[in-house]
């Protein structure tokens, strides 16, 4: 099992999740080898999520699928790039 965190610096984060859930959490499940995802309101403007896949292909995909999204759906509430950490889980 592989997973990826990524965290965001957002302006509005209650919009943000909103958007998310509305549109992304669709997106991501599609991705082969999806297993789950969830997010964290950090506060202070700072938003993570964890998504945990069967295969490195598979982190590798949704985190194209995740930059594309916010491009597209949430980009004038996204400041600069998101902090990706990504890799074998190794505790389960």
């Amino acid at each position: 099992m592989y997973g990826t965190i990524r965290r965001y610096k957002v302006s509005k984060p209650k919009e943000f999740n909103e958007r998310v859930n509305a549109q992304f959490i669709n997106l991501v499940r599609r991705v082969p080898g999806f297993i789950s995802y969830v997010a964290i309101d950090e506060g202070d403007g700072w938003w993570a999520s964890v998504s945990l896949f069967e295969t490195k292909e598979g982190i590798i995909q949704s985190d194209r699928v995740a930059a594309e999204w916010v491009k597209q759906a949430a980009s004038e509430l996204v400041s600069g790039s998101p902090e990706i950490t990504a890799g074998l889980v190794v505790v389960k």
